[in-house]
């Protein structure tokens, strides 16, 4: 291809046979093999509740009805459906499953199609067009998928895809054993996809340690990362294959910043992985908890007629280090971990959490000030993990267990759903720490041998208890203990608290914080827990003490968080869960809060003190007032001024309902299964909330969309709690408008919209960006027997006195010409100089003082560039002490003048820098020469140029 600037969508034409999800590809687009379809509609579900052993579908005798995944068993109530189980959960949800889907596929061509799926509770069997094709049986939490290319027909003819999700008990899958204080709960439960592959292709990443892509970052520093990737390619062809691999390291921008090439000719029916290694050295951007900046991989297989396999992977760049007495460094600046516990269930829906929901949990931990979350107490869904990488939240993630422990095959497969899980998410910026262990009991030598042969970079932790197990890490990297009994710590081990406990009022939270604080090898703490959620071990209920509400309502010790954790500035009057009678409590981050009750000023103080908080920057207030019928105003007062206030009603009249949907930086797809919350509120008069309201409200809708649950199992009507009534709200597979109404008896009614917009079941397609693929043009001036050469730079050489040009090696077309208004030319060079650039700069070319420098750019593709250019002098030369003046004439303007930048770099010892250098931006059209000009404005010194680099940037073109 001629254009060396490449718009390139990862993407392929359709297979499918046209029209079976209801859409049509987008057009124009660069066709590539790999397709990745989420097939989460159009699926048929009977429930089969029998326990026995046989699992056998009775076609006869089965009612099917239309489902959407994520799906769960059955939808359930708050109070478990009143099933009395005990932590073994001996009946509850255990059922098994039947789902069926019909697939037309016309394509004959010799391909791989593979069924892909995120997660199953808990035994998975797949029939193809009445086939047996194979069995899952390692657990629920970890991914998997089967090969069903010899069971499909490829005439267009309907094919038959039949699913059992076994849930029963099965004391060979963990977390499965004696007990556990979560519900397991059912179904098809996460994604399902459609994947096709060329017989040549990347291999799922849980196959093997090596197998897919994994990427490491080897070093990591704000100049220079060194990046490796393995990518195993997989020949399933009965002939050896030419393979050629193309890894790119793409920006934000979509913009070609690395890029690796490999070749090797595969045996026919084999595997084999590359390993490149490379890096960035300019322009770097880490990522971080408040900048976290993600690349992308992007790993491209080509065979012998051109490409046959692309997929991405994210990447972010950083650099964890645990040190003693110096605690946890994220890319070198020390960090302390405040977060939570995450379990991942919804009320009604149980695990069976759409995306949406996944991104809004980890949206409100940003919003919270959160930087890590644990996930208790099994692998999450991959949606979360990447909504953690692009919020920057750290994640410890750990196997599925709790306390019980099984048998031989249980921990074989304890141990399998470790690597799966570690293979899955091991490219995740977001992952911090792998748990090595059994919740409770702590390590466990074979999983964290297990962790670190397959992420040797990332720590484990140990996840133990003072009253079970070591009181140390033992065999693991970090010590990672549950309190709840203020146990002592060793000082002279890097703990980081896995669970703590958590108060209503956030005294036990502000406590925790502060003991962290006070030593540096006390790295942070994650309270038990985020949300509410449901178990057999005890019944749980709706606890004030959670930082939210099972419906992800905050409580009031959320805005203690916020007012520790976020610099905005904040005040909350805490309600009836964390004032008593006798106190009014206040959470800021404000220096003095005056607090009013019915607009009298009640008192204005500064934050509470005392020793077991003294190392939190933002105690809570404590008004010594009894919490009264009324209303409370806060006003939050910094250096003598009011700069926030929040006001709430106890035992206000009811008047109105306030419907409210969150928006939280997302679009609401019309895919039929994702779901947003809608709380209704209930408010006074002048609109404040009034917290100890239990009115019974029902939600109506107007739209293409779905209220999850009924009357049947409490979802709708249903009480308020503590004020607010909670409604899961499902779009369908038709963009537009959902119109939603709250009402209540007595109460006028609250309204609100959602808009669905419209979504592409091609992930590939869907999820593709643009890649702007410009290698950059760098070029280091010299003499004709000029000295050294920079690292991975072009040659420019020449004589005194006379012009030069040069072609582009990587872009053939591209012209660059440099000549002076005089025609002369004085090429010089000289022996070293001490920078990051060191033989750019020992080298060059000068114009005489009263010489304008000329470079002529023709050949480039039409977009914006941006043309570096180097001005440094030597000591051996005669010294430059101009301004220069730059002139450009290009596309965008005629003899546009910038304005004169600072005298070039002067000397032998720059230190740890580059060589004085200026970008000029330029817009290129076809067939019309850029130039700059540069022009000494002093008269007496000239103009020096030593190299010239030209990068492509980010264009629609």
């Amino acid at each position: 291809m001629k254009k060396q600037f490449l718009l390139i969508f990862l993407l392929s034409g359709l297979w499918l046979q046209p029209g079976l999800f209801g859409q049509q590809p987008s057009q124009g687009l660069t066709a590539a093999p790999r397709e990745k379809f989420r097939i989460n509609t159009g699926w048929q579900f009977y429930l089969e509740k029998n326990q026995g052993e046989s699992i056998q579908l009775n076609k006869k005798t089965a009612t099917w009805e239309p489902v959407v995944l994520p799906h769960t068993l059955q939808l359930t109530s708050l109070d478990l459906d009143g099933v009395q189980d005990d932590a073994l959960q001996k009946t509850f949800h255990r059922y098994v499953g039947w789902y069926r889907k019909k697939l037309k596929i016309a394509d004959k061509r010799p391909k791989k199609v593979f069924l892909e799926f995120e997660g199953v509770h808990q035994v998975t069997n797949l029939w193809i067009n009445d086939r047996h094709v194979g069995v899952h049986d390692v657990g629920g939490y970890t991914p998997f998928h089967f090969d069903i290319t010899d069971y499909l027909n490829f005439d267009g003819s309907e094919n038959d895809i039949l699913i059992s999700a076994d849930n029963r008990l099965n004391a060979n899958i963990p977390p499965e054993g004696t007990l556990y204080d979560y519900i397991k709960f059912s179904g098809l439960y996460r994604d399902v996809y459609l994947v096709t592959t060329d017989l040549l292709h990347v291999t799922f990443p849980w196959e093997d340690k090596n197998a897919g892509v994994f990427i490491t970052t080897p070093s990591v520093t704000p100049e220079d990362v060194t990046i490796n990737v393995k990518t195993t390619v997989r020949n399933e062809s009965d002939m050896p294959q030419q393979c050629r691999l193309l890894t790119r390291i793409i920006d934000r921008e979509g913009l070609v910043v690395g890029r690796m090439s490999s070749e090797k000719v595969i045996a026919a029916n084999a595997d084999f992985t590359f390993s490149q290694t490379g890096g960035l050295h300019e322009d770097i951007r880490l990522w971080s908890i408040d900048d976290p900046y993600l690349y992308r991989v992007n790993t491209q297989v080509v065979g012998k007629e051109g490409p046959v396999d692309v997929i991405e992977n994210p990447l972010g760049l950083r650099k964890f280090e645990f040190i003693k007495d110096k605690g946890f460094l994220l890319n070198d600046k020390p960090v302390e971990l405040i977060g939570a516990n995450r379990h991942q269930a919804y009320p009604y829906i149980g695990d069976a959490v759409p995306n949406s929901l996944h991104w809004k949990d980890a949206f409100q931990f940003k919003q919270a000030g959160f930087n890590i979350v644990r996930l208790a107490h099994y692998p999450h869904d991959d949606s979360f993990i990447q909504a953690c990488d692009s919020l920057g939240i750290l994640l410890y993630e750990e196997p599925p267990t709790w306390i019980g422990i099984g048998g031989e095959t249980w921990f074989d497969n304890l141990e399998k759903a470790t690597r799966v899980m570690i293979r899955n998410h091991r490219n995740h910026p977001s992952i911090l720490l792998w748990g090595a262990s059994i919740n409770h009991r702590g390590p466990v030598e074979r999983l964290h041998y297990a962790a670190k042969e397959e992420d040797p970079g990332r720590m484990t932790a140990s996840n133990g208890s003072p009253w079970t197990g070591p009181m140390n890490s033992a065999v693991c990297d970090i010590y990672t203990p549950m309190d709840y009994q203020n146990m002592p710590l060793n000082p002279n081990e890097i703990v980081f608290l896995c669970e703590h406990g958590s108060s209503a009022d956030a005294a036990r939270n502000q406590f925790e914080v502060s003991k962290a604080r006070a030593s540096a090898n006390h790295i942070g703490v994650a309270v038990w827990t985020a949300h509410d959620y449901q178990s057999f071990k005890p019944r749980r209920g709706l606890y004030p003490r959670r930082v939210f509400s099972i419906f992800r309502v905050p409580n009031p010790v959320y805005y203690w968080y916020q007012s520790e954790l976020i610099h905005t500035p904040l005040v909350y009057v805490a309600d009836h869960r964390a004032s008593t009678d006798n106190k009014v409590l206040v959470f800021s981050n404000c220096q003095e809060v005056a607090l009013y009750h019915n607009n009298e000023l009640v008192a204005t103080q500064p934050p509470d003190r005392d020793p077991q908080r003294l190392y939190i920057d933002h105690p809570s207030f404590t008004f010594a007032y009894p919490f009264g019928e009324g209303e409370f105003t806060a006003k939050g007062i910094t250096n003598g001024e009011v700069i926030t206030s929040h006001t709430i009603v106890k035992g206000g009249s009811p008047y109105k309902l306030h419907l409210e949907v969150p928006t939280d930086d997302q679009l609401f797809y019309a895919d039929g299964s994702s779901i947003k919350m809608a709380y209704a509120y209930v408010v006074d008069r002048k609109g404040n909330k009034i917290s100890s309201d239990t009115s019974q409200i029902s939600l109506s809708l107007e739209g293409n969309g779905t209220i999850v649950g009924n009357t049947k199992i409490g979802a709708n009507p249903v009480k308020a709690y503590h004020g607010v009534a909670s409604f899961l709200v499902r779009s369908g597979q038709t963009p537009g408008v959902i119109k939603l109404k709250a009402s209540a008896k007595g109460i006028k009614p609250g309204e609100a919209s959602i808009t669905t917009t419209y979504y592409n079941p091609a992930r590939n397609l869907a999820a593709t960006k643009p890649i702007y693929d410009f290698k950059p043009i760098k070029l280091d001036l010299a003499r004709g027997e000029g000295p050294l050469l920079q690292f991975g730079w072009s040659p420019w050489e020449s004589e005194d006195g006379k012009s030069a040009t040069v072609v582009s090696k990587d872009h053939p077309q591209v012209n660059i010409k440099l000549e002076t208004s005089d025609g002369e030319l004085d090429w010089f060079d000289s022996w070293g100089l001490s920078s990051n650039l060191p033989y750019v700069g020992v080298d060059g070319v000068r114009a005489e003082a009263t010489a304008q420098l000329i470079l002529s750019i023709s050949g480039l593709d039409q977009g914006e560039y941006t043309i570096r250019c180097y001005h440094h002098v030597m000591e051996n030369a005669k010294k430059n002490e101009s301004n220069i003046q730059v002139a450009v004439n290009d596309a965008g303007a005629q003899n546009r003048i910038l304005t004169a930048y600072n005298p070039p770099s002067f000397g032998a010892k720059l230190g740890n820098q580059q060589p004085a250098h200026n970008d000029v931006i330029v817009t290129a059209e076809s067939n019309r020469p850029i130039t700059i000009t540069f022009k000494d404005l002093s008269g007496k010194s000239g103009v020096v140029l030593n190299g010239v680099e030209i990068k492509r940037n980010k264009s629609e073109n």
